[in-house]
């Protein structure tokens, strides 16, 4: 996949921390672009959740999420991932101003 950049949001076969599966969620590109178009395979991502419930105190819900291309209430989970660039599947969408506003903030607060 072609022309990612910063703040994308895409659908990523995101690992699970305690085994070797995957399962297709939405996640936001949190590389610079500098890293993205490097020869590194990689990718570093921010995942996403409809599952606004679960949201702890840090973690931020989006304002524009229709606009980035999700289908439904959406927050940033506080974890971060590096993936391999072949395990991306799609790009849906760009997250807004505002909301990479509220991005940098909780990286500020989970790094």
């Amino acid at each position: 996949m072609t022309n990612i950049s910063k703040y994308d949001v895409v659908i990523v076969k995101f690992p699970f921390a305690s085994s070797l599966k995957y399962k297709a969620r939405p996640a936001v590109v949190i590389s610079s672009n500098m890293y993205i178009e490097s020869s590194r395979g990689t990718l570093l991502i921010l995942a996403i959740s409809s599952n606004v419930s679960s949201k702890l105190d840090f973690e931020v819900e989006l304002i524009d999420w229709e606009t980035s291309g999700l289908l439904k209430p959406s927050i940033f989970k506080s974890a971060v991932a590096t993936i391999e660039k072949s395990h991306l599947i799609t790009k849906i969408g760009t997250i807004s101003d505002r909301d990479i506003s509220n991005l940098k903030t909780l990286i500020q607060d989970i790094c």
